[in-house]
């Protein structure tokens, strides 16, 4: 199995504690995309996210490195042509300067180690200049029902270094991390973006940003 694979097994019999967030995630979501404009998602996944919004815009892309959930993705967007799904990777995002007004990235930034300062700083780049960035993490006090899930599911975890956990490199996003709200404004200070509203969510934070 690959993390995407995990992912869809979580999101097949989600625990109170991840329906909290995952509810949470989309009423933030939804709150703040505006109409007919233009978003990128970066690890899309299935599309879920771009799911919660498709009623607001359809001026859609979503990019994610796996294969099959590109494949699924684009299966769940067929009556939507105007929806662009493509497979490619957050670290070099396939798109000029300041081309969105909305880029977000709904619960895989935790997987992407330390590629999440490249990711963030694309994610920036490709941002326009009055835009947002608006994501969804775990936050400080997610590790037990973490653990739970990971355990329930069998993932095969290698080891645990705090609360950041390793599974099997076959897994291809083989790390799984939570952040507390300190970490993530040093995160997006160090590329130049600013946190300007952050909640918590049972399990998870969601946030906005915007560059400084």
């Amino acid at each position: 199995m690959k993390n995407f694979d995990y992912h869809e097994a979580v999101f097949r019999d989600l625990p109170n504690s991840y329906k909290k967030w995952i509810d949470e995630e989309k009423k933030f979501l939804r709150g703040k995309i505006k109409k007919d404009s233009k978003v990128l998602e970066v690890g899309c996944g299935d599309g879920r996210s771009l799911k919660d919004i498709i009623d607001i815009t359809q001026n859609l892309v979503g990019i994610d490195i796996d294969k099959n959930a590109v494949i699924i993705a684009k299966k769940n967007f067929e009556k939507y042509p105007e929806v662009n799904i493509i497979e490619g990777d957050g670290r070099k995002l396939p798109f000029e300067n300041a081309t969105f007004d909305f880029v977000i990235c709904m619960t895989s930034f935790v997987n992407f180690d330390n590629n999440k300062y490249i990711i963030l700083e694309e994610m920036g780049r490709v941002l326009k200049n009055k835009g947002e960035i608006i994501m969804s993490v775990f936050n400080e006090d997610a590790f037990d029902e973490r653990m739970k899930i990971y355990k329930k599911l069998k993932a095969p975890i290698i080891k645990t270094e705090g609360t950041k956990v390793i599974f099997d490199k076959s897994l291809g996003a083989n790390t799984s991390e939570q952040f507390s709200k300190e970490e993530l404004d040093e995160i997006f200070n160090k590329e130049s973006l600013k946190i300007n509203e952050i909640k918590k969510a049972g399990i998870g934070y969601v946030l906005s940003a915007t560059k400084k």
